[in-house]
């Protein structure tokens, strides 16, 4: 007859930090994740909102369109800068925005993770009836 006791909250005690550094890394990935989406999300709002402006207004208003749409979606940019790109061929006018910032990943400094930086940007043809041109 063998002493098994004991056993299994030996296992536990060497898997429990195991299991716990692994859902770290799963809450991180998510974070990033969910940051890009938010991050494209600001750009594609911040680019509709330049095409329905004038080209002299453009950087402005989609500067105030990222900024409002990332402090609504609870991303927590440290420093966004937004820039804006105006295009103009013979047929169509276009406007890119791309929005850049690093975000905090606090809580999980167990596995090294600071800051994370990141990038998206978004293209939209200009409204000529509503921006004037």
């Amino acid at each position: 007859m063998t002493r098994d006791r004991g056993s299994v909250a030996t296992e536990m005690v060497l898997l429990t930090p195991l299991m716990i550094i692994m859902l770290m890394f799963v809450v991180h990935a998510g974070r990033a994740g969910q940051g890009m989406n938010q991050l494209k999300h600001a750009a594609d709002q911040g680019a509709r909102s330049a095409s329905l402006v004038a080209q002299a207004r453009m950087g402005s208003v989609a500067q105030q369109a990222v900024i409002l749409d990332l402090s609504t979606s609870g991303l927590s940019c440290v420093s966004p800068l937004v820039a804006t790109n105006y295009e103009r061929s013979s047929l169509s006018a276009s406007v890119t925005v791309t929005v850049s910032c690093q975000t905090s990943n606090d809580g999980l400094s167990l596995l090294g993770a600071n800051t994370v930086s990141m990038a998206a940007s978004s293209t939209e043809v200009i409204d000529r009836y509503r921006a004037g041109g």
